[in-house]
């Protein structure tokens, strides 16, 4: 997976910085392709294997209430990247494909519809992409 973080106070530094990422899901359902759910890995990440991370390098945990997530198409420098933005922190997700990008969108805002309590939920909006 590659994530390109952005954090909300204005820095200087225009590199992206790599982390390596574990995205948990409350949701039932899952992609009945296991290949098209995972993020784009270049060749040498391909090859290795990620580690179960330890609980205690978790640096910070993020929720999805009133998350916002997209395509990111004002971001020109990799194609079929997701843009997520929860408390206030922006997150950029390149996928291998299209049909990547659609998923992924698909179950943040699902994720975020029923991450808050009913009596605070909007009533739930589709994915919107651009014609």
């Amino acid at each position: 997976m590659r994530s390109d973080s952005a954090p909300s106070s204005a820095t200087h530094s225009r590199s992206n910085s790599h982390t390596h990422s574990l995205l948990n899901s409350d949701l039932q359902s899952q992609p009945q392709d296991a290949g098209s759910n995972h993020f784009h890995q270049n060749q040498n990440q391909a090859n290795s294997t990620v580690p179960e991370p330890d609980e205690k390098d978790l640096i910070r945990v993020y929720s999805l209430q009133r998350a916002e997530s997209g395509l990111a198409s004002d971001y020109m420098k990799r194609k079929n990247v997701v843009r997520v933005r929860m408390e206030g922190e922006q997150f950029l997700l390149q996928c291998k494909d299209v049909a990547g990008v659609v998923e992924w969108i698909e179950g943040f805002q699902a994720a975020t519809n029923i991450a808050l309590d009913l009596d605070e939920r909007p009533m739930p909006k589709g994915p919107i992409f651009p014609r």
